[in-house]
């Protein structure tokens, strides 16, 4: 039986052996992953003599260890705090010569380079392994505004929930890059996934091909968008006319609140006005007591200099009322 102190104690013997390497290995975010890693067995092998490590390299310090096997059985206080119930190993397969390891809901942050030592009867075997995470970034939006600055539409971009960081470039029908005449801004949720939006100034009336492409990393290109710019006599005067319609809406404005808000007209009685256009004289009360003087206004009961002199009386036993 091989003698075994500590994980990492072996693992530091076994690194300064020859690796064998992989290509990368690409994990969907939220998705499972498993990381192969075999090694030579023999029928009949003794799995107390098997050793088995995961561990994942650290920039500036010691690698995490992700998963131990040995005297027979998983070691999984070994793991650090951040792979509890996150890896599993096939143990039916370690017969077999198969340490492959599953990772579970692959997240942002276990993206990195994974080593896998192992030690057995037949001999030994130290495979490396890169991981890489991807989530797809959201079906691209696209928003118009044409009020940005006179003469010219902005166009805005948006796009998000993607991994990995992403830059967004502009490139006209004749491919010429327009990336640096736009802005771009990014934002990271909790789960490190990223949102972009890009925003593109161009002049109306300019008759231009415009596509959009997300860009992970040189040399990989993703098209999100192709847009066509038709210019045109009405797009050259979709400013003018809502400068138009604007100065429009605020003088017809103006003009209601100038008539709700006029002040009212005082020193005039409008029962008593409009009885004089109607040649009638407007009563309250049939009873003598109560009838008002000559030039007296029925509503306020106070007299209006010279107005009961333009109001023919109406017959006796005859009354006129008309209604408010």
């Amino acid at each position: 039986m091989i003698s075994f102190l500590s994980c990492c104690f072996w693992l530091q013997m076994l690194a300064t052996k020859t690796v064998q390497l992989e290509s990368d290995v690409v994990a969907h975010f939220g998705g499972d992953v498993t990381l192969s890693c075999l090694f030579p067995s023999q029928p009949g092998m003794n799995l107390q003599d098997l050793t088995l490590t995961w561990q994942k390299e650290r920039a500036g310090a010691e690698a995490l260890v992700v998963h131990c096997h040995y005297y027979g059985r998983e070691q999984l206080e070994k793991q650090d705090e951040a792979c509890r119930n996150w890896t599993r190993l096939d143990p039916e397969g370690l017969a077999w010569g198969n340490a492959s390891l599953t990772l579970r809901g692959v997240r942002t942050q276990d993206e990195g380079v994974y080593l896998c030592h192992v030690t057995s009867e037949p001999g030994w075997t130290a495979e490396r392994r890169e991981l890489r995470v991807e989530a797809p970034y959201s079906e691209p939006h696209l928003t118009l505004d044409l009020s940005f600055r006179l003469g010219h539409t902005l166009f805005i971009f948006s796009s998000g929930s993607g991994y990995p960081r992403a830059s967004v470039e502009w490139r006209d029908g004749m491919g010429t890059n327009l990336t640096e005449l736009s802005t771009t801004t990014e934002s990271v949720d909790t789960w490190g996934l990223y949102t972009l939006c890009s925003e593109l100034a161009v002049p109306v009336g300019q008759s231009t091909n415009l596509t959009v492409l997300l860009v992970t990393a040189p040399g990989r290109e993703t098209h999100m968008l192709h847009i066509t710019v038709a210019a045109g006599p009405g797009q050259r005067r979709s400013h003018v006319w809502l400068l138009v319609a604007s100065l429009g809406a605020v003088i017809l404005s103006v003009i209601v609140a100038v008539w709700i808000l006029r002040p009212p007209v005082h020193g005039t009685c409008r029962r008593c006005s409009e009885n004089r256009f109607a040649g009638m004289r407007d009563v309250e009360d049939p009873s003598p007591q109560s009838q008002p003087g000559p030039g007296a206004c029925p509503a306020l009961g106070t007299p209006t200099p010279g107005l009961g002199a333009d109001l023919p009386a109406a017959p006796s036993g005859h009354l006129h009322a008309k209604a408010l």
